[in-house]
């Protein structure tokens, strides 16, 4: 029996004892080794680093662009001009037609107006502009188009539903106007015409021209 016992110590001293034993009660080693991704040839940059720097750069579809449920993100409209700036290309509050309110060449006294402001007179309501405030005078002539009828009448600038000032309006006398429009946020063009009976778009032209607002 000793002599079984030396020739095995001698193969272990030979082939040297295990540093590990499986025994039933040891407990499991777990160990973790992080390993980083090696980077693409050339270059010296992390590919993990990469793609997190590039997935941090790229903003969530869901929290980019306008919200179009809220008011706060949409685009203001575009301000008013300011300046001189003629009344015509301004646009009229309402629904008016062109055979109502239009532009046209108009004759007044004899003088030809390109691009006035006509105002058929079917006994409607003034014709009103917004200035929001953005303007202290309005300069124009007015009168009875040559080529119309020659019913008298008057004309009524107001600001906010208040008269700033009236004209009488008579064929072949056209006036020169100037109205203070300091504070005014709405601006309106009323034309009354004395003989109800032609309140016809093809009866009684008015026409404004050189309607010149400013700043």
């Amino acid at each position: 029996m000793s002599a079984l016992t030396a020739l095995a110590g001698l193969l272990l001293g030979f082939f040297g004892l295990p540093t590990l034993v499986n025994s039933p009660t040891a407990r499991p080693v777990v160990v973790t080794v992080t390993v980083p991704a090696p980077a693409p040839s050339g270059t010296g940059t992390d590919t993990a680093a990469t793609a997190t720097a590039t997935a941090t750069a790229t903003p969530s579809p869901e929290t980019s662009g306008p919200d179009a449920d809220d008011p706060r993100s949409l685009p203001a409209p575009p301000p008013l001009p300011t300046g001189t700036v003629a009344l015509k290309d301004l646009t009229p509050l309402g629904d008016w037609g062109a055979d109502e309110v239009g532009l046209s060449t108009a004759t007044l006294g004899g003088k030809a107006h390109p691009n006035a402001i006509i105002v058929r007179y079917p006994c409607q309501g003034p014709v009103e502009y917004g200035l929001n405030q953005r303007y202290k005078s309005l300069t124009f002539i007015v009168g009875l188009d040559d080529n119309g009828l020659a019913t008298p009448g008057k004309l009524t600038v107001t600001g906010d539903g208040k008269p700033l000032k009236s004209v009488m309006l008579e064929i072949n006398r056209p006036q020169s106007v100037t109205v203070d429009l300091t504070g005014v946020i709405r601006l309106g063009i009323a034309p009354d015409i004395m003989d109800g009976s032609y309140c016809t778009p093809d009866g009684v032209v008015i026409a404004l021209a050189d309607a010149v607002l400013r700043s």
